[in-house]
């Protein structure tokens, strides 16, 4: 399976289990990956450190479109990262993704966990790459539930960045997965997982280890896996429950279901907790041969 991932890592540490993820399944060619979202650069080294912990250093990394963000935000995750060069990367998200899909049309899963500004211009200027696409997984939205599962639908963080971005996706007519907030809210680690998180010696974990203290700040939170929840379901669609749904988004961000026209999403809005609790961690803590 191969994957390019489009993420804007370095703000909630969700995107780093993500790519930990997807770089310790051995079903995963990992293509490239794209930054999105305000400090794009920031965001590419910690994409670069990870993979290099991984012996992934052949992976492209990919800055991408600062969009609607702050380009002089500092990610909580950056000093993580230090001052890891990414001078050689390429600048261009879109052409990128583009030439790949064109050169091997029906073959590439784009899994996209942030603002979706990359995939939005991408669909926008290059229309036929949507459909050319293996599928699109896309973590962002909120149809029935919101950041507490008892909450009313909500605008979701990655959609409410760039909204109109996001109405390109869902319009695109790609084989389109959305992963919103009524599945994703069900995946908080808790302290025993992230203590067999601690306890491993696979270099992905030691990397996630190092990271939580970064990003949580002083504080005890534990994380909630929206967008490994995502990467899970590229790889193992089976652990999620999903709906074929017509989804229109806001100028506000909500991502909202509608009876008329034709479904144009695959919408997971439940997920078998367990079965991806052990699908994850086994994968993080067990690690997997680089390059494999």
């Amino acid at each position: 399976m191969r994957v390019i991932f489009d993420t804007d890592m370095g703000d909630d540490i969700d995107d780093a289990y993500a790519l930990s993820l997807l770089l310790s399944s051995p079903e995963v060619q990992l293509e490239g990956v794209c930054t999105v979202h305000g400090p794009v650069e920031r965001r590419a080294r910690i994409a670069r450190k990870l993979l290099a912990a991984a012996g992934r250093e052949d992976v492209p990394v990919i800055v991408g479109l600062a969009g609607r963000g702050d380009t002089n935000a500092v990610p909580n995750q950056a000093a993580w990262a230090g001052e890891v060069d990414v001078t050689m990367c390429a600048r261009d998200p879109v052409k990128f993704v583009a030439e790949r899909v064109a050169a091997a049309p029906g073959k590439i899963h784009l899994l996209a966990v942030g603002a979706q500004t990359n995939v939005g211009t991408l669909f926008r200027t290059h229309p036929q790459v949507a459909r050319q696409l293996a599928s699109v997984v896309v973590m962002g939205g909120s149809v029935y539930r919101g950041y507490s599962r008892a909450d009313a639908p909500q605008a979701e963080y990655n959609i409410r960045c760039d909204p109109q971005a996001a109405r390109a996706v869902v319009q695109a007519g790609a084989n389109l997965t959305l992963v919103p907030l009524d599945a994703t809210m069900a995946t908080r680690l808790s302290d025993e997982q992230l203590k067999r998180i601690a306890d491993s010696t696979a270099a992905l974990a030691k990397a996630m280890t190092e990271l939580l203290p970064f990003w949580r700040g002083g504080s005890t939170n534990n994380p909630v896996l929206h967008d490994p929840l995502a990467a899970a379901l590229l790889i193992k669609p089976d652990l999620g429950h999903m709906r074929q749904m017509r989804i229109e988004v806001t100028d506000e961000g909500m991502t909202e279901p509608v009876e008329r026209g034709t479904p144009n999403a695959k919408v997971c809005l439940d997920v078998d907790a367990g079965r991806f609790f052990d699908f994850f961690l086994s994968r993080l803590t067990e690690g997997r041969t680089p390059g494999g």
